[in-house]
């Protein structure tokens, strides 16, 4: 589970975990859907910013540890569908 936000252009992005809970790994990835960097266990509360390496157009939450589970890397893709969309 995480959460995917989806925006209209690409951009660099930036992120920060102000009202979060619990830490994350921020993923970004540009409008192919390749991953342009990872922000790694984000400190809950914390108002740091934490920007993309590259211009991006998704960015996707998912707990703290989860990248290095998954093995991800720059240059890795991903796929998703919207449901109902189209």
């Amino acid at each position: 589970r995480g959460m995917l936000f989806i925006f209209p252009n690409e951009r660099q992005r930036s992120f920060y975990m102000k009202n979060t809970r619990i830490p994350l790994d921020i993923i970004y990835f540009d409008a192919n859907k390749t991953l342009v960097s990872i922000q790694k266990n984000a400190k809950p509360f914390d108002e740091t910013s934490l920007p993309s390496d590259g211009i991006a157009q998704y960015v996707l939450e998912v707990n703290a540890g989860l990248t290095d589970i998954w093995l991800l890397e720059v240059g890795d893709k991903f796929q998703f569908s919207i449901v109902g969309a189209e």
